[in-house]
Formats: structure tokens, C-alpha cells, sequence
């Protein structure tokens, strides 16, 4: 299959204000590594062209979809392959209904707007985590995730004292006077699961906040909101982690507030 026209590179610049949430990022970063896999080996893109089944489960929405095709940034398909044959075969795709048997591959133009957008993410202070790159950029997240609790009173309450503030207005997560996160741009799954903590002032767990979708899987997206709280803490002073069936968020102060000898006291939840 061959690619259509596609607009300039200048327009895959000026897109990079593109309506994709935090949630869209990762199947935009699947995408382009599909594609520099393909280039890399020498092979034709649609030997490596992503099923939308895994786009959708990666967190990219219909209507982001939609939109990279309006753009001309991804083409479309329905794979029509023989079991055994030397290259995947499909049926050339139009306009904007997709069967589930539909596979996607970008446009070079899509590449490079996908290249500046991703890029552009990385460079501020709470990227998204493109899949390829997690191995590197998610580092942090790691060793949040793998550091011990601290200790808790007896009777495991959390005094108001070491309890987060979110300020919604400044975008910033605080515990006292320390900034644990600050959001220079908007990341809406993130806030809001930080916006529903604040209103019911901090309880040891919320139940999943996010709203209901028929493209994302909301386990999936629920576990990566709560990845995405963990990582890029300026001040790794909390974890947030799920409740063990994929349907609410629990929080937790971390060892790290003592061994830093802060003026904040009091317990963590278990």
C-alpha cells in the first residue's frame, strides 16, 4: 500500500499543540517506533503496521485516531494476511470508520510530527512516557515504586499534618511547605485523581474517578494515571499505588520524609 499526500513538514510542527491527552501519548509513541522499526530494517512500514486493538489498549482514543488521519499523519487498513506468506497484506482503508481487523501506520509526515510532539513532552518537566523510552525516562518511577513505606502509628491514621495539598490553580502537589509535583502542563487523568483526594481531604483511598470511555480499557488507564503520578517528583516524598483490583487509588508518604529529616510528621497508610 502506498501513503497519501501528506502536508509539510512545517505543518507537523505547528501541530504540536495537537488535542492529545497523556492518555493518547503512548500509542503515538507505539506508532513511531513501529515505524522507525520498519525503516530501520529496510522493510515496507506495513509489514510493521500496529492492529488497532493495541493502539486502543495503550490508551489512543477514536477520536485521536480520527484526527491523525484527518491530518494526514496515519494511513489505514484491514489486514487481509496469509498465514506464511513473505509480507502482511491488507485492504487500502478510507475515511474514518475502522473495522477491528484495521491496522495503522504513520505517514512520514506523521513520523516527523510525532518525533517534535514527543520530543516537546520530554523536554518539560512532566513528560509522557513513550513505551521505547521508558527504559531510560522511567528510571525514577522505578525507584520510587521500590522504595519502602514509612513507619505508621499503631492505629495507622494519618495525622493533617503530613496529609498532600493539591493546588489545582498552581498545579502543584505539596506535603507542608515541599513541592512534590508540579505540573508545567496540564495532564487531566492526573489532576483529577489529585482533585478528588483534595475535595474529600486526603482519605487512604479514593475509588477510580476517571470517566468512563469506550476506547480505553479503564483498568488500563486507571494503572497508568497512577504511573504517571509516581514519576517526575521533584521531591519523592509519595507514592500512590492501585487497590489491588484495578478500581481505586491508594496513597502513602514514603520512608524518605524521615531520612530527610523534614518538619513533617505522622503516618503513612498500609
Amino acid at each position: 500500500m502506498t501513503t497519501k499526500g501528506t502536508p509539510s513538514a512545517g505543518n507537523a510542527a505547528r501541530s504540536s499543540t495537537a488535542p492529545i491527552d497523556d492518555n493518547s501519548c503512548v500509542g503515538l509513541a507505539l506508532l513511531r517506533h513501529a515505524y522507525t522499526c520498519a525503516r530501520d530494517a529496510g522493510a515496507d512500514l506495513w509489514d510493521f503496521a500496529l492492529e488497532i486493538v493495541t493502539l486502543y489498549e495503550a490508551g489512543l482514543t477514536i477520536s485521536t485516531l480520527r484526527w491523525l488521519v484527518a491530518k494526514r499523519f496515519a494511513d489505514h487498513g484491514q489486514e487481509s494476511s496469509v498465514y506464511g506468506g513473505p509480507h502482511r497484506s491488507f485492504r487500502p482503508g478510507a475515511g474514518y470508520y475502522f473495522e477491528p481487523t484495521t491496522c495503522v501506520v504513520l505517514t512520514p509526515c506523521g513520523a516527523a510530527f510525532a518525533d517534535h510532539f514527543l520530543k516537546t513532552l520530554a523536554a518539560s518537566s512532566q513528560p509522557t512516557l513513550p513505551i521505547e523510552t521508558a527504559s531510560v525516562a522511567g528510571v525514577q518511577t522505578a525507584e520510587l515504586e521500590n522504595e519502602p513505606p514509612a513507619a505508621h502509628n499503631l492505629n495507622g491514621s494519618t495525622t493533617a499534618a503530613c496529609k498532600p495539598c493539591w493546588n489545582s490553580r498552581r498545579r502543584e502537589l505539596c506535603l507542608g511547605d515541599t513541592v512534590v509535583k508540579h505540573f508545567r502542563v496540564p495532564a487531566a487523568t492526573q489532576q483529577l485523581i489529585l482533585r478528588v483526594f483534595e475535595e474529600e481531604c486526603w482519605p487512604e483511598h479514593i475509588d477510580d474517578p476517571l470517566p468512563s470511555s469506550v476506547d480505553i480499557d479503564p483498568h488500563t488507564r486507571l494503572h497508568d494515571a497512577i504511573h504517571r503520578l509516581n514519576g517526575h517528583q521533584t521531591n519523592r516524598l509519595l507514592r500512590f499505588k492501585g487497590n489491588g483490583n484495578g478500581t481505586g487509588v491508594r496513597w502513602e508518604l514514603l520512608r524518605t520524609v524521615a531520612s530527610r529529616g523534614t518538619s513533617i510528621s505522622g503516618t503513612a497508610h498500609k
